[in-house]
């Protein structure tokens, strides 16, 4: 396989509607906590919006933004042991996601970032709706 990015080897169908899993979220939590409901709906948008233009800094940067303050906002509302072991684990796949699939093998990383997509929605789930 190519190891350079190009459309026929990056499936960004995929990866974007499997970023509608933070709108899923989203919309599971908005009686319970609005703010983190819209921080999911900017986080869907951004991940939709990047995916789609996966060349364009600007929006990987907005998207990389507001998953990093949904990161820090899930730790401000609930931080305990289960908390961060789950995102410990979730770190650990996307480093691996990241490092060994992206790098190499841009076929396989939109099928594995789209599972990270889903994996890292029902840890929001866990972590906020079952607290």
């Amino acid at each position: 396989m190519s190891k350079t990015l190009t459309k026929r080897n990056y499936n960004s169908y995929l990866l974007c509607v499997s970023s509608l899993a933070y709108l899923a979220v989203g919309l599971l939590v908005i009686t319970k906590n609005p703010y983190l409901a819209i921080l999911l709906f900017a986080v869907t948008l951004f991940s939709i919006l990047h995916h789609r233009n996966f060349k364009n800094f600007i929006l990987k940067s907005l998207d990389l933004f507001f998953s990093t303050f949904l990161l820090l906002y899930i730790l401000n509302i609930r931080f305990d042991l289960f908390v961060l072991i789950l995102l410990i684990t979730l770190t650990v796949f996307r480093l691996f996601d990241y490092i060994l699939l992206k790098k190499e093998n841009y076929g396989i990383f939109s099928y594995t970032h789209s599972l990270w997509h889903l994996v890292s929605g029902l840890a929001i789930v866990f972590a906020v709706v079952f607290a």
